[in-house]
């Protein structure tokens, strides 16, 4: 097949099969995990390509490719992998197949703004090599690399509008809703039916990061689909079987071994124990100086103690709630507290 993510999709789920991985997605569930990706992951992965400072681009080019997808592969997972590769194999094509004033046409506004820019000036950064061409093979993917984190800056963009809830720009969303309607060229889709498993297939070939957008928004608005962001992790996906769900199935930031799901739950759980804890070790105290009051009504000693804790609590859970304090420092002050009884 051609280079691209290749999709099986039923109506219901997308299917993806590549490099023998099948591997079953809900709708929405592939640019939710594509958007998991920082783009500043991918350049040690390109200075460590076993080709980086080989000159021959279009003798072992192919090669140096399949050393990155199979780095990227590794790393991030198939949907990402292939989507970066196809990016990556479209730019490089691109400065193959140019003559040198279509090169020119293609890399010179690059370097243009490479000490300018942000984002160039980090690509360059390190590498040993000062501006972008396709003199190297590494050269050539640094130069792949600039033209590919403007293309993930529109998919994020196109994304975030999809997903986010938040009001855009109205001519932001028109130009998006123009993809489908007079700009149907930008889709760099391919469908074909198979027959395997004794069934017909509809296959699509997606083969940009902004025809993946495209593919996967239009079934998802069809079929009504609920965008979720991780409370662990921050990032969006799309919930299986229960619609509640708050926690992603991906790998966690505290502990890569666990996803989010698990370490999100345990959180919960020990913030409520803290929680608790932090109710319970107030309502002793405040029980503790009321029924001394009632004892003893004539000390104003006591009196001013009840109102002190009772103030002090009220504040505390303010500053709390503002996100100043936290559970374990009102524990604190609140077993200070307790100690200034005891020796009262």
């Amino acid at each position: 097949m051609d280079i691209g993510l290749n999709i099986e999709f039923d109506g219901k789920k997308n299917i993806v099969m590549e490099s023998g991985i099948i591997k079953e997605y809900p709708i929405g569930g592939l640019i939710c995990e594509y958007a998991r990706l920082r783009p500043t992951e991918l350049k040690p992965i390109i200075m460590e390509n076993t080709y980086f400072h080989n000159t021959d681009l279009k003798e072992n080019g192919a090669q140096a490719l399949m050393a990155f997808y199979e780095s990227l592969l590794e790393k991030f997972g198939v949907v990402t992998a292939v989507m970066v590769l196809t990016d990556f194999s479209g730019f490089l094509a691109d400065f193959n197949q140019a003559n040198d004033d279509e090169l020119k046409m293609l890399i010179e506004p690059m370097n243009e703004v490479r000490n300018t820019d942000q984002v160039k000036s980090f690509i360059l950064e390190d590498t040993g090599i000062d501006e972008f061409g396709i003199g190297t093979i590494g050269q050539a993917m640094l130069t792949a690399y600039a033209a590919y984190a403007d293309s993930y800056v529109a998919f994020r963009h196109s994304f975030n509008m999809l997903v986010s809830g938040e009001e855009f720009e109205e001519d932001q969303v028109m130009a998006f809703w123009g993809l489908y309607a007079e700009n149907t060229d930008f889709q760099h889709i391919d469908f074909r039916i198979m027959f395997f498993d004794n069934a017909f297939h509809s296959i699509y070939t997606v083969k940009s990061s902004m025809s993946l957008i495209l593919f996967e928004a239009a079934h998802a608005m069809d079929a009504k689909i609920k965008f979720v962001k991780c409370k662990n992790c921050g990032n969006y996906f799309v919930p299986i079987g229960r619609s509640d769900s708050v926690y992603c199935g991906y790998p966690s930031p505290q502990d890569e071994t666990k996803d989010c799901r698990d370490v999100g739950a345990n959180a919960t759980r020990a913030k409520k124990m803290k929680n608790d804890t932090l109710t319970q070790e107030y309502r002793r105290l405040y029980m503790r100086l009321k029924m001394a009051v009632k004892r003893h009504p004539e000390s104003a000693d006591l009196q001013e103690r009840l109102l002190e804790l009772t103030e002090g609590m009220k504040s505390r859970r303010k500053q709390k709630e503002d996100g100043v304090l936290s559970t374990d420092e009102i524990l604190e002050w609140l077993s200070a507290f307790d100690n200034t009884l005891n020796e009262s």
